[in-house]
């Protein structure tokens, strides 16, 4: 008898769920316990470590450990009993880690998910990653997830249905890990709307609503376009779903800095090496798509919108507006009311 242990990690909240389920069945689990590192980070090892050394007379005994790195924090002592979880596991047991990252940082694993990886391995147990699908992904997603549940959707409505919950979004700091478990829960309503028949693009239109999630780049790309009923639907969702309203301001104020000092270098025919260190952070592309921003605008333009973000902050701060009216008229004002 040897110890039975998964590593699942990703930012698929779905993906990851579906892997321990599956595992759960496969090592024949009688029972399943899970500590939840994320809710409560306290203790959350020694619970695992108890639970991982309780044994079932009757299959597996199965303990899923939820967030392991948050369970270890930021102490090295933390990390070494995190590590030693897997390194001792007695024969005999089951362990299942789950670590759910968020989208944003998903090109960037901590080192310890490496060593926890590795530990894993050494025991001869697996590990899997399941990543959200990206931008023009989820459709395909789609369409093979109804097949293997045994449900009938025409391309053109899984492509519907891909842009309802948001798959056609590009930005960076979009949260991508709940879209595939919408979009299972959607399949599943519309099966049952559709009956016998594959569902089709009017079923989507009729009972999925659209559940995009908000992006604060998504203003500031709107800003750069300069397309303001782009830039004001960002913005509703944005503050729909609570974006923080000086969260928001201060990456149109950063977006607007930006466009003065690319319109003013550009002017200036200043080198590209110079533009990229100087508004790309060493990134050409970035720098080179400023420099276009900056030319859709005056120069009195972008500094009058500058001066109107200062004036709405201090209008916030000094409690004067709340920020969601004051973000609106600023919009209203220096974008919506001016032809390009």
């Amino acid at each position: 008898m040897s110890a039975s242990v998964l590593l699942v990690h990703g930012d698929d909240g779905f993906g990851l769920d579906t892997a321990v389920r599956a595992f759960a069945a496969e090592i024949d689990a009688s029972d399943t316990v899970e500590v939840n590192a994320a809710a409560a980070p306290d203790g959350a090892l020694e619970r695992a470590a108890l639970e991982a050394g309780t044994m079932s007379m009757f299959g597996a005994h199965l303990t899923v450990l939820r967030q392991p790195l948050k369970a270890a924090g930021r102490s090295t002592a933390a990390a070494e009993r995190l590590l030693a979880l897997v390194r001792d596991l007695v024969d005999g047991s089951a362990l299942a880690l789950l670590e759910e990252r968020p989208s944003r940082d998903y090109a960037k694993p901590p080192a310890l998910l490496k060593r926890l990886a590795d530990a894993v391995r050494e025991l001869g147990g697996r590990v899997e990653e399941h990543a959200a699908p990206r931008r023009g992904e989820l459709r395909a997603w789609i369409t093979g997830h109804a097949a293997r549940i045994g449900i009938q959707i025409e391309v053109r409505a899984a492509h519907v249905l891909a842009e309802r919950i948001g798959g056609q979004i590009w930005e960076t700091d979009v949260e991508r890990g709940e879209m595939t478990r919408i979009a299972d829960s959607e399949l599943r309503k519309l099966a049952t709307y559709a009956g016998e028949t594959p569902i089709t693009v009017g079923d989507v239109e009729a009972l999925t609503a659209d559940t995009r999630p908000a992006s604060v780049f998504a203003i500031t790309n709107a800003i750069d376009r300069r397309e303001p009923a782009a830039a004001a639907e960002a913005l509703r969702r944005a503050l729909a779903e609570g974006q923080p309203g000086l969260r928001i301001l201060a990456s149109l104020s950063g977006r607007v800095s930006d466009l003065i000092v690319a319109r003013d270098l550009a002017a200036r025919k200043t080198p590209q090496a110079e533009i990229t260190k100087r508004i790309g952070r060493g990134n050409a592309n970035v720098a080179s798509r400023l420099v276009d921003a900056a030319k859709r605008y005056r120069g009195e333009e972008l500094e009058a919108m500058l001066v109107g973000l200062f004036e709405a902050d201090l209008a916030i701060k000094s409690n004067a507006m709340d920020e969601e009216p004051a973000l609106v008229a600023w919009l209203g004002e220096f974008l919506l009311a001016r032809r390009a």
